[in-house]
């Protein structure tokens, strides 16, 4: 039945697509902020300066000294975990030692988690990036079979090349974390190139000919 001026009214139906237009689109855009962005907020007025040196600080060493940095911490996590656990084995069974056997599960399970935190890491980098040359050539061929056999190869050349992997990763996270920090009062296209530029620069520290000679035994 039409209305008494002959015409409908006008009704706007609401869609998805609609909804992501009117109010989505304005929610995404207000998502996708910086991290300086989102600790100006919790920081409520407070001076930024110790969060950017903090971000300056950490970004620095990630690029520059990341693949060390990531191996002691695996090694010290994962190390006091093991005398956690050693030290009570230790009390349990070594009481012909008295305290020293506490003290000397302490110790071994320390060093012993250490290695394991180590191993941890040189096996979690072989699986990444194993596993993304199996998504990776999934996506390309139909054969699960000819996937999983990439994925088993560069899940060995992972192993091979995996300080080198973690040089790599560690500084491209250290470039966006600096990134970050000289957004807090920079323009975002000086951040940018000064971030590239010292990512650069800690690739070609941690590459450079001398350094793999000198430190081919270090962590």
């Amino acid at each position: 039945m039409g209305s008494p001026t002959g015409a409908e009214p006008e009704q706007v139906k609401t869609t998805p697509g609609n909804a992501f237009e009117s109010h989505g689109a304005n929610g995404v855009a207000e998502a996708v902020i910086s991290i300086p962005g989102q600790f100006t907020h919790l920081l409520h007025g407070l001076p930024t300066w110790p969060l950017f040196l903090l971000l300056l600080v950490v970004s620095l060493l990630l690029i520059f000294y990341g693949r060390t940095v990531v191996r002691a911490l695996a090694f010290l996590v994962v190390g006091l975990i093991g005398a956690s656990i050693g030290g009570m084995l230790g009390a349990q069974y070594l009481t012909s030692l008295g305290s020293a056997g506490g003290v000397l599960g302490l110790l071994i399970g320390f060093f012993a988690g250490g290695l394991i935190g180590l191993m941890l890491v040189e096996l979690g980098i072989a699986l990444a990036v194993g596993y993304a040359a199996y998504l990776g050539t999934l996506s390309f061929v139909s054969s699960t079979t000819v996937a999983l056999v990439v994925g088993i190869i560069f899940f060995i050349v992972g192993l091979v090349l995996y300080k080198k992997i973690l040089t790599v990763v560690t500084a491209v996270g250290g470039g966006f974390l600096l990134y970050d920090a000289l957004s807090f009062y920079v323009d975002p296209t000086v951040a940018t190139i000064v971030a590239v530029l010292v990512t650069l620069l800690g690739l070609w520290y941690n590459f450079r000919p001398g350094r793999n000679r000198h430190s081919a035994s270090a962590i």
